[in-house]
């Protein structure tokens, strides 16, 4: 008997036929899901919530994964003989396959129409099929189908008093798209039910391990990749990558001469290869001339909430919460460190803008990692806060950018590996500091921190903590930056 399978595995296998195979029968090979993810997964949950309210009424079928068997029967039970007009997490199993429907809708001539609700700002390509397989199986059920609708996040929606469902939601009908993919279900279909009738498929590695999403089973197909492999190389397209493969090339240090790589990955290649530095110090004398003292190293750390927290903000809008600056007066001069963390009770906007006025100078350069990132939170400030515009946009105006000579390859290490983040530049160019060790240790974890305290998910002895941490980690980026720039004007006095 074929063994029936959910929606999401069938993504799995249009994604890898064999991380459908390892979901399975090799299930124990999954990571634990990190804090990351399982915010995701809350944040889709949240607005599945909000979506509830677009519409007037509707009927929530709440019998969990654990209950499927009430699920299926509740849902008919809800469409046929209670009468139900709008349904929510109907189940559904027919053709080998259980779905949750986010709503159907149902229409004035007894035909519904399929909602699936998505935490985007838009539809995206994999959302054709996700679609496409419910409505086959609502169809294989006698569910008669008018329309498929994607209803996902509304990019220009601002927040403005409690969430209004109608304006920060949106609709597109994708009914074309989906009929369009329809006819290659069946046969997908087919042959994921023999896949799983075999041994483990080897199809290899490829663009389809994050495509189109990251795979949980990565730490079990490319155990035996390098550290520092041809998937490393910058900007190397997939072409090249396979036919690299092909060729029985794996390790970064046997890429042949000849290979067809442009001048940035060439180089990349000649360092891993000879285990020595590039410098242009040209370069880096440029670069350095461009940076006016008193010197402001600037860091933000920012939440990302696809359903906004304040007024005045948009989904997913970088909301800073926290600044980090070390403060230079001269080349070498011993940094002076000043730092804010928002209230997480109240929007940190505010308070944050005034930290910034009250104590960056109206000269000197700000220099920050990646700046178009702390330019973008200056714009959006400035766009907020009309009163303060002018200032905040002149602080935006005196970025300078400390990973350009990085990115710009003025500067490179074997220890790199093709990259040029600052925790991985960190350790290579100032050995005693690392961000190992940290109770928060990259924007990520910071993120989820200040969360999980705006969101109340903490007690106060937790909260405290965590409000430490979070003041050691944003004050170590800062003074990152302050180390990497004296290490630039060492190699550029050479």
């Amino acid at each position: 008997m074929a063994k029936r399978i959910s929606k999401s595995q069938f993504m799995m296998g249009l994604q890898c036929p064999k991380k459908l195979w390892l979901y399975n029968f090799r299930k124990n090979l999954l990571p634990p899901v990190d804090p990351a993810k399982q915010r995701l997964f809350d944040e889709g949950h949240a607005v599945d919530e909000v979506s509830r309210g677009y519409f007037k009424g509707g009927r929530l079928v709440a019998f969990d994964y654990r209950q499927l068997s009430h699920a299926l029967k509740h849902t008919s039970w809800l469409m046929n003989e209670d009468g139900a007009k709008l349904v929510y997490e109907g189940a559904f199993a027919a053709a080998g396959v259980l779905i949750r429907c986010d709503m159907l809708k149902k229409n004035p001539d007894g035909s519904w129409d399929l909602i699936e609700v998505k935490s985007s700002t838009d539809v995206k390509e994999e959302h054709i099929p996700d679609v496409a397989v419910q409505r086959y199986v609502l169809e294989a059920a006698g569910v008669k189908i008018r329309k498929t609708w994607l209803m996902h996040l509304n990019r220009d929606y601002v927040r403005n008093g409690p969430v209004e469902p109608k304006k920060f939601l949106t609709r597109e009908d994708i009914s074309d798209r989906v009929a369009e993919f329809l006819p290659s279900v069946a046969g997908s279909l087919e042959k994921f039910a023999e896949i799983l009738e075999s041994p483990c498929p080897e199809p290899g590695i490829g663009r389809h391990c994050a495509e189109p999403y990251d795979c949980d089973f990565c730490g079990h197909c490319w155990k035996t990749v390098p550290d520092y492999s041809i998937y490393d190389i910058p900007r190397l397209s997939w072409e090249k990558k396979n036919t690299l493969k092909a060729m029985g090339i794996v390790n970064v240090r046997d890429v042949p001469d000849t290979f067809d790589l442009n001048a940035a990955q060439r180089l990349y290649v000649q360092v891993e290869r000879t285990g020595r530095p590039a410098v242009d110090r040209d370069a880096l004398r440029d670069f350095l001339a461009e940076i006016k003292y008193p010197l402001y190293h600037i860091d933000f750390e920012t939440l990302m909430p696809g359903i906004p927290l304040f007024d005045g903000t948009r989904p997913y809008q970088q909301v800073p919460f926290q600044v980090s600056l070390h403060v230079q007066d001269k080349p070498g001069a011993a940094p002076r460190h000043l730092e804010y963390l928002a209230d997480p009770n109240r929007d940190p906007r505010p308070g944050l803008t005034a930290f910034l006025l009250a104590n960056i100078g109206p000269e000197g350069s700000l220099l920050a990692y990646n700046a178009a990132f702390e330019v973008g939170r200056l714009k959006e400030l400035a766009a907020a806060y009309p009163g303060s515009s002018a200032a905040l946009l002149g602080l935006a105006e005196r970025a300078v950018d400390l990973m350009r000579p990085f990115k710009g390859q003025a500067y490179v290490l074997p220890e790199f590996h093709g990259r040029y983040s600052i925790k991985v530049l960190l350790p290579a160019i100032v050995p005693d500091m690392t961000y190992e060790g940290l109770a928060i240790g990259n924007g990520g974890d910071a993120q989820l921190a200040y969360m999980d305290m705006v969101t109340g998910k903490m007690d106060r002895v937790r909260r405290e903590q965590a409000m430490k941490d979070l003041l050691v980690y944003c004050g170590q980026d800062t003074l990152a930056m302050v180390k990497i720039l004296e290490k630039l004007y060492a190699l550029a006095a050479q």
